[in-house]
C-alpha cells in the first residue's frame, strides 16, 4: 500500500471519518429509536392506569348515585317514625299538661 500522493492519504483518511461518522449516526438512531420505545411503553401504561382510575371513578359515583337514592326512601321512614313516635309522645304529653292546667283551673274557680 503505497501512497502515491498526500492527496491519496488524503481520501483514506476522509473514508475512515465518513466511516466512523455513519456508524456513531447508526448508533444514534439506535439510541433514538430506543428512547422512543420506552417513551411509548411508558404512554400506554399511563393510559391504563388512568382508565382504571376512570373506571374506579364511575364505580364509585354509581354505587353513592345508588346510595341516594335509597337516602331518599330512609329519610322518608325516619321522618315518619320521627312524627309517629317522638311527636306523638311530645303532643301527648303537651295535651296531659294542658288538661292539667285546665283542672287546676276549673278547680280554682269553684273555690
Amino acid at each position: 500500500m503505497y501512497f502515491e500522493t498526500s492527496q491519496d492519504l488524503l481520501y483514506i483518511v476522509l473514508s475512515l471519518c465518513i466511516l466512523w461518522f455513519t456508524v456513531f449516526l447508526c448508533w444514534l438512531l439506535y439510541q433514538a429509536a430506543r428512547v422512543l420505545k420506552n417513551a411509548n411503553a411508558i404512554i400506554e401504561n399511563l393510559t391504563h392506569k388512568l382508565e382504571l382510575i376512570a373506571d374506579a371513578v364511575e364505580f364509585m359515583r354509581q354505587k353513592v348515585d345508588n346510595v341516594s337514592s335509597h337516602m331518599g326512601i330512609v329519610s322518608k321512614v325516619a321522618t315518619g317514625l320521627v312524627d309517629r313516635f317522638v311527636l306523638g309522645k311530645l303532643s301527648a304529653k303537651l295535651e296531659d299538661k294542658i288538661e292539667k292546667m285546665k283542672g287546676k283551673k276549673t278547680v280554682k274557680k269553684k273555690k
